[in-house]
């Protein structure tokens, strides 16, 4: 009887299929705060904005809010090509909107500021952890899964969302973290994934991706090879490649062993 019971324990360790388990970050574990990006925009430009004034180049707020928003369509521009830019790039953009030498007048010490200043807006208001998340990952790590993340990024880069991240306690959970200005690729793109499996050394077809997009999450890792889990809230449309959509992530080690 006690044989039978390891035989049945190693028969269950060799036949599990999946054997890492990537996560998507927006949206499936944070969210953003109504009206939040609104309020990090206006700091992002009074901020820049007074940090030019003191180096004597001063320009109005309106001005500098214009550049904002030219930066925000070429990134969605780019964005839409699954490519990403680094906050240095950003930056160089949005000051160059502003005036087109205005970049060579500043430092590089003034060009690292305002690149801080830009990246760690989301910090005054910074999103909230859903319900569950935390729960769900304690749970995967316990299950033994190695874990990752793989996160499209908007203007907040990755070195400040691990911070976000770490006061949540979360980022504890995580084997590698991976974010798109970083790897300047974004999901659906199959590099994403691919980079992510790589460093966690698992093949696709032992992962499986958890996230809410349809087209970002769900068809980006079943190109790659991975099974997908489709997190579906009110608002999101169900995607009918998903090999299981959940509306939470509670019992989410039970979904995974089903793969």
């Amino acid at each position: 009887m006690h044989f039978n019971t390891h035989a049945r324990v190693a028969s269950g360790a060799r036949m599990r299929k999946i054997t890492a388990v990537t996560f998507d970050l927006w949206d499936t574990l944070i969210k953003e705060n109504p009206g939040g990006s609104d309020k990090v925009a206006e700091l992002r430009i009074e901020r820049i904005g007074k940090i030019l004034g003191e180096r004597g180049v001063a320009h109005s707020p309106d001005e500098i809010a214009s550049a904002y928003r030219e930066t925000g369509d070429f990134l969605a521009l780019t964005w839409s090509k699954k490519r990403d830019m680094s906050v240095r790039d950003q930056v160089l953009f949005m000051l160059s909107s502003v005036d087109a030498k205005l970049a060579s007048r500043l430092s590089s010490h003034d060009l690292t500021e305002i690149e801080r200043t830009y990246s760690e807006g989301i910090l005054d208001n910074p999103p909230r952890l859903l319900p569950g998340a935390k729960q769900a990952l304690e749970e995967v790590k316990n299950a033994g899964y190695r874990i990752g993340l793989i996160s499209n990024t908007g203007r907040t880069p990755g070195t400040v969302l691990r911070v976000v991240m770490d006061r949540m306690g979360i980022l504890q959970f995580f084997d590698v973290t991976t974010f798109s200005n970083e790897i300047q690729v974004r999901k659906p793109a199959e590099m994403a994934f691919r980079v992510t499996l790589d460093k966690l050394k698992v093949v696709p077809r032992a992962a499986v991706h958890i996230g809410d997009d349809p087209e970002k999450d769900v068809v980006g890792a079943k190109r790659c090879g991975m099974k997908a889990i489709q997190i579906v809230a009110a608002d999101q449309d169900s995607s009918d490649e998903a090999d299981a959509r959940r509306k939470s992530l509670s019992n989410l080690v039970e979904e995974i062993e089903k793969l």
